[in-house]
């Protein structure tokens, strides 16, 4: 997997950040990784440096913006971008060899409306595979403000300004589900939380979304900053990368 590169942003979570790392890491330890490191704080960066670990200082960086910087600063054809507050359960080779097999520009689980919000379709942005020496090609960025801010009768959530434009090129998107498989999804312990508070009323108006269940965000910052039993195997290894 030296042609794909692990892109993240993070803001304001080193515990789950380093988490997310280790898990990768110990699997893919050949493949290159970047993070836009987003935090107001200097506690992310700290780990980051002693693992050296590239990142890009992008502090109060908003999520959708700093991808197209992450995309930009990737120099291999291929990237895998996700949230923080992803745990990797196991290797991604097999589903990498077929995302290139198949010719692919984006694969990741397609989704539409969520949370009482009737939303364009996209690619969960906390973990998709992206062709992005093609998407450079036809210059299609992640983020586009215009949209993003537009109020139709659809809303544009982060990445589905992406998708559209990648179908619009006629480029190659497929569906693939692998959270509990390939990995593990804790949402809402990266970014969104720290920005937004729990219950973001501009996202999730449904009570019962997950955003707005406590018992979903406890777990999720218990097993991300405890790193606990289902990824067993992986427990007690340090953060180690080798460019």
């Amino acid at each position: 997997m030296h042609d794909l590169t692990l892109l993240s942003c993070s803001f304001n979570t080193p515990l789950v950040t380093h988490n997310m790392l280790k898990s990768f890491t110990s699997l893919h330890p050949e493949c290159p990784v970047i993070i836009s490191e987003n935090s107001t704080n200097f506690e992310t960066r700290t780990i980051l440096t002693a693992a050296k670990i590239p990142f890009f200082q992008n502090s109060g960086g908003l999520h959708g913006p700093s991808v197209d910087l992450l995309l930009e600063a990737c120099t291999t054809k291929y990237a895998l971008l996700v949230d923080t507050d992803v745990l990797f359960l196991k290797t991604h080779d097999d589903i990498f060899e077929t995302f290139k097999q198949l010719d692919l520009t984006l694969m990741g689980e397609i989704v539409g409306d969520r949370g009482g919000k009737k939303l364009h379709l996209r690619v969960h942005p906390w973990h998709c595979f992206i062709d992005v020496e093609r998407v450079k090609q036809h210059n299609i960025k992640f983020f586009c403000m215009d949209r993003q801010k537009s109020r139709g009768e659809k809303r544009y959530d982060v990445g589905s300004s992406f998708f559209e434009d990648i179908k619009r090129h006629k480029l190659k998107i497929a569906d693939f589900q692998g959270n509990g498989s390939y990995y593990k999804h804790y949402e809402g312990m990266s970014w969104h939380i720290n920005r937004h508070g729990q219950h973001d009323g501009d996202i999730d108006t449904d009570e019962q979304a997950t955003h707005n269940n406590e018992g979903i965000l406890n777990y999720g910052r218990h097993v991300l900053t405890t790193y606990l039993n289902e990824t067993q195997s992986l427990n007690n290894q340090t953060l180690t990368y080798r460019a």
